[in-house]
């Protein structure tokens, strides 16, 4: 039939969306494709949720054009790659595309005419939203130091021997050190290559940081190697370098994989080897068991945020939401899109081509959440801790936008540590409370044993002990003591006041060797139980006195209070004025003044105010005064909550909003300040018993990175939950969601050898 409705094509600046439904993954690849609104160029999905007629009924856009993209057969995979390059082949190599026009106002195909075939050649010719918002072809960045820009290169006298190692006979992954011109092998690599760090014993004996691997030559590629950075490096003049030995590049075919090849080959192994030494590993489907894709270098965020949301508090927090009329691009809808998407199952079954899932596709939601973030905004490998805190404390502000500060879900990760600290002359002994989210604990990195290609085994050590670590006595010199006066030695320590529902603990694997940054692949034997009763603060020892705290003064502005004695206000009624003020502007505390002159203690002494509990509720007066202009008492009360309690401001949101029901909800109150926030949630705790004395946990879930650097490498996360009525380890390698074979060594020495990230739960919760 000829619909009536009518169409534009979208502007050039225009941002078209047809990657996936705004409030769910349903892509052009599902079963009914995906409907883009030819007024607005959002995407929804006509499936089983049915966000385009909830889109027509909010928004009265009735014409759309749906796109269905069937893929065609994969070619085979090239057996060799030749550069670490992630390159997306167009939607033409990949699908077959069919459209048609849909009108929701008909509820049914269309044919649009002219106009209608305009839009659609509009919106098939638009960039992908992804594609603007991701990088979609990456290339491992090289880059100099400054050891390699500034590469002191001695002078050298007759040929310099190629064909071997100079300590050893091997002949090939041979690294010629541009300083001297000695020849050395280098490490043993993945696949098999082989080498017995003849070029590293080199640097370590002489200095000499900058090599080049003489196999990767060639005129438009060479591999340099500073041991000093321990990276690859760029040497920008390495063409002179390589001629004052001999060596004509022109000359030269690359015959040996380079670094990057070999990075990429150790990438493709972790990501396809899907089988333990026990078996095959278990693909398993279902609701809470949804792969996440990886959107290039993203897995820290895909690891992250399962196990964020796999937690009850989340779960019980967002089963409450709904989309509502938020804007589709706000870290609320985006979140309520992840969380659905990874919970209801619905995208949690195998890809047509695969044993495994195809995964959904978080690129809104990490596009909102890491903002003008200059590293999480990036395509480049991120620290999964770092984003950890990072996605945490964003998370909270979110949160105390919906929800009560009590009723915040991370509320569940938080606990109170008390700091205690005596002097050890006149052994008095005064605490600090501090209210954390997670610990960083140490890792000691004993080697007990070097092999011949250089690589280092470590003892294993306990997450235990280093919880020890962490609560152990540390000595402080120099130490000037506030009860006695004395410069001496004090003795700090750590303790738990209370215990949250969710332990978070981070292992400090990260250690400067020469003051470059590396990983430590220390195995941590971890408990599948944790008590920790024996790290609870104590208080008073024998001989111990309590020194009091000294009471935070107030510090008035300097400025602000010599103008306003120079105005003859006496010093006393100037501190209350800028006490009251925010102790800022000389304007606002001299109006202050001039309001409570008359104030019958205004000449009492001083006294610093108590912090504020929070803003303070509509006063009756101004309440009644807006009555009088013809409004609600519920309005007026909203309306002076809203303005924080300025009449003028009451006034002026009270005609804009003449037909609002005057219910205040939690996104209407104005947010506490942080401070008053966390002695809120401090004070709970610390009335819970539940927190207080229940102190015993089991491993919930585990993040893992997999590589020897901290620049690279790849971050998975095992999850112990409900796999069919059973508790089992479940592993997320990005899309690829399996089960743990049960007993399986393999995946359990994998959390020990690489788990970072460690989440423990109380028992029972």
């Amino acid at each position: 039939m000829t619909c009536l409705h009518t169409a534009q094509p979208p502007l050039p600046s225009a941002t078209v969306y047809k990657d996936d439904c705004m409030y769910c993954f349903d892509t052009p690849e599902s079963s009914s494709g995906l409907d883009i609104c030819l007024t607005c160029f959002q995407a929804f999905s006509r499936g089983d949720l049915n966000h385009t007629v909830e889109h027509f009924a909010a928004s009265n856009h009735k014409l759309f054009l749906n796109l269905k993209k069937t893929p065609k057969p994969e070619p085979p995979r090239p057996t060799k790659i030749a550069k670490l390059e992630v390159r997306e082949l167009s939607d033409d190599e990949l699908f077959d595309t069919a459209t048609y026009f849909y009108c929701a106002a008909c509820d049914s195909a269309v044919d649009a005419g002219a106009e209608g075939a305009a839009a659609a050649a509009g919106v098939m010719s638009a960039t992908l939203n992804a594609k603007k918002e991701e990088i979609k072809t990456w290339e491992q960045e090289i880059l100099p130091c400054e050891h390699s820009l500034y590469l002191d290169q001695q002078e050298h006298t007759g040929p310099v021997p190629l064909s071997q190692c100079a300590l050893c006979d091997l002949r090939e992954n041979l690294w010629l050190c541009l300083h001297c011109g000695a020849m050395g092998c280098g490490r043993a690599q993945f696949g098999g290559i082989s080498g017995n760090s003849h070029a590293l014993s080199h640097f370590e004996a002489t200095g000499h940081p900058v090599a080049v691997k003489l196999g990767s030559l060639s005129l438009d590629s060479a591999d340099c190697f500073c041991y000093q950075c321990s990276d690859e490096v760029q040497v920008p003049e390495l063409t002179k370098f390589l001629g004052n030995y001999g060596i004509d590049v022109s000359s030269h075919t690359k015959t040996e994989k380079n670094l990057i090849e070999l990075q990429l080959d150790q990438n493709m192994q972790w990501e396809f080897s899907l089988e333990t030494a026990n078996g095959k590993l278990e693909p398993v489907f279902g609701p809470h068991l949804t792969g996440v894709k990886n959107l290039g270098n993203s897995c820290y965020l895909n690891s992250v945020m399962q196990i964020l949301m796999q937690l009850e508090t989340y779960k019980r927090f967002f089963e409450a939401q709904s989309f509502g009329d938020k804007d589709p691009s706000s870290l609320h809808v985006q979140l309520l899109k992840l969380y659905e998407g990874l919970a209801s199952g619905r995208y949690s079954k195998p890809a047509p081509d695969s044993a495994y899932q195809s995964g959904i596709k978080p690129s809104g939601f990490k596009t909102v959440i890491a903002g003008t973030h200059a590293e999480f905004s990036s395509a480049r490998q991120q620290d999964a801790y770092e984003f950890w805190l990072y996605a945490v404390e964003k998370l909270d502000a979110y949160f105390l936008d919906i929800v009560a500060p009590l009723e915040n879900p991370n509320v569940a990760m938080k606990f109170v540590m008390r700091n205690k600290l005596v002097c050890t002359s006149c052994h008095g002994a005064s605490f600090s409370d501090e209210l954390v989210d997670s610990l960083s604990v140490p890792i000691p990195d004993r080697v007990i044993n070097v092999d011949a290609d250089g690589k280092k085994e470590y003892e294993r050590v306990s997450l235990i002990d280093s919880l020890a670590s962490y609560t152990l006595v540390e000595e402080i010199s120099n130490f000037t003591c506030s009860n006695c006066s004395q410069t001496t030695t004090a003795r700090k320590s750590n303790g738990f006041v209370s215990f949250p529902e969710v332990l978070v603990v981070s292992a400090q694997r990260i250690k400067l060797e020469n003051w470059v940054p590396v990983k430590v692949d220390v195995p941590i034997a971890l408990p599948h139980e944790l008590l920790l009763d024996r790290f609870r603060s104590t208080g008073l020892a024998a001989g111990e006195v309590l020194v009091e705290t000294p009471v935070q003064g107030f510090e008035p502005n300097q400025d602000a209070l010599n103008s306003l004695v120079s105005m003859g206000f006496p010093e006393n009624r100037c501190l209350k004025g800028l006490a009251n003020t925010g102790n800022a502007l000389t304007e606002e505390a001299m109006n202050w003044l001039f309001a409570h002159m008359d104030d019958a203690d205004i000449d009492a002494p001083f006294v610093v105010p108590a912090a504020p509990a929070g803003p303070a509720g509509p006063v009756l007066a101004d309440i009644e005064s807006l009555v009088s202009m013809g409004f609600s008492p519920q309005l007026a009360n909203k309306a002076l909550v809203l303005s924080g309690n300025d009449v003028n401001s009451a006034v002026e949101w009270l005609f804009a909003n003449p037909d609002d029901s005057g219910e205040i909800t939690q996104q209407d109150m104005p947010r506490l300040p942080q401070a008053d926030v966390d002695r809120m949630v401090m004070e709970n705790i610390l009335a819970s018993p539940l927190c207080v004395n229940e102190s015993a946990y089991e491993l919930f879930g585990v993040v893992c990175h997999k590589g020897s650097s901290v620049h690279t490498g790849h971050y998975v996360v095992f999850i112990k939950q409900d796999v069919d009525g059973a508790a089992r380890w479940v592993l997320f390698n990005d899309e690829k969601v399996v089960a743990v074979v049960e007993e399986s060594e393999e995946s359990f020495q994998e959390m020990e050898k690489n788990g970072y990230l460690f989440v423990f739960k109380k028992r029972d919760w």
